[in-house]
């Protein structure tokens, strides 16, 4: 390993350290196939249930990254016009050298503005817990080697906390528009007797859904989706704008990460190309996605790898045809059905 690809590794640890402390969360690339760690607002947003599992391997040519699980559970109850969901979340960074782990309830009501719009308001309630493991931290000599760190100042620690977030989405067949807001619990996090507060996450998402040729007599949908998501925490932001296209059982997308002309903390924000593909096959749905990587780190990262895989239970007297990661104005799926489920919901008016 050369001198520079060694400074590069020292100062990268340095960044990743300082990154947890400044506590950013998780993101994932497939934004809509996490669809209640993005908001509470999508428990139940199906004519059944749904299983998800969600598995993200970043930046896997550097050691000892980051790696991020994350299953899921949730279910329409018809009777109560509501949403349950279960969401766990489990992330290492550094190879257990800091690992933060949550479970989370999370419950969505349904109301209807009229026959073609509805709003979802949700919350969510969890656990977390945040350690880090100095055991388990390495450090890099001049001729490329890692060794365990010896006599870090750091000792072993962790953090047990409850935590609550909030949102509200607007849908109908066509679009959706809505936000989170998380970490309404105001938590202080950090190591060696240095304590920092939990910012606020606030997030925004949104899109529409052009269906450019309607199924027909055993002839599939055909459909391009325009999405976007925006989070802020603390001094971090960032923006992923995104279209897939639909061709039942397949589902390409594109996205792009990053605020072009904004940099944040000096580092200019232009991070990822997100090319990711779904099929559908009976009641699963299957998405990988890659992203390649567009900052500095672009040499040395190896980009990002992302996997997903939902199993859909059929709801009592509805069709459950294939679904892909865009949660909004699928044909016949979940509560897009208005002909099947409408009439049971609760109206403002």
């Amino acid at each position: 390993m050369t001198i520079k690809r060694v400074l590069f590794t020292i100062l990268l640890s340095s960044f990743i350290l300082e990154m947890n402390i400044e506590a950013q969360d998780v993101s994932f690339s497939q934004v809509y196939s996490a669809p209640i760690y993005l908001s509470p607002s999508f428990a139940g947003f199906t004519s059944g249930g749904r299983v998800i599992l969600n598995y993200r391997d970043q930046w896997p040519g550097i050691p000892n990254a980051f790696r991020t699980f994350a299953f899921s559970y949730d279910q329409y109850i018809s009777a109560f016009n509501s949403g349950i969901g279960l969401l766990f979340l489990n992330d290492d960074q550094g190879k257990g050298q800091i690992v933060t782990q949550n479970i989370g309830l999370n419950y969505a009501y349904e109301l209807a503005i009229n026959s073609d719009v509805f709003v979802r308001p949700g919350l969510q309630f969890k656990y977390f817990g945040l350690r880090t493991d100095p055991a388990r931290w390495l450090e890099v000599d001049w001729n490329g080697t890692r060794h365990p760190l010896q006599n870090p100042d750091i000792m072993f620690e962790q953090h047990h906390k409850v935590d609550a977030s909030a949102s509200l989405m607007v849908y109908s067949n066509y679009f959706w528009l809505g936000g989170t807001v998380d970490h309404l619990i105001k938590n202080y996090i950090g190591f060696a007797e240095v304590s920092y507060p939990l910012p606020m996450k606030i997030t925004a998402f949104g899109g529409g859904k052009w269906r450019y040729m309607e199924s027909y007599r055993g002839r599939s949908e055909q459909s391009a989706t325009f999405a976007f998501m925006f989070r802020r925490q603390g001094d971090f932001q960032q923006l992923d704008l995104g279209v897939y296209g639909n061709v039942e059982p397949l589902e390409v997308g594109l996205w792009y990460r990053g605020i072009p002309g904004v940099s944040t903390g000096g580092l200019s924000n232009n991070d990822a190309l997100i090319f990711s593909l779904g099929v559908s096959l009976s009641s699963f749905y299957f998405a990988y996605s890659y992203d390649l990587t567009l900052s500095k780190l672009a040499g040395y990262s190896g980009g990002s790898n992302e996997f997903t895989v939902i199993y859909r239970f059929k709801g009592e007297g509805t069709i459950t045809p294939n679904r892909g990661a865009v949660p909004c104005g699928e044909y016949h799926w979940g509560i897009g059905d208005q002909s099947k489920i409408s009439r049971k919901r609760r109206s403002f008016f």
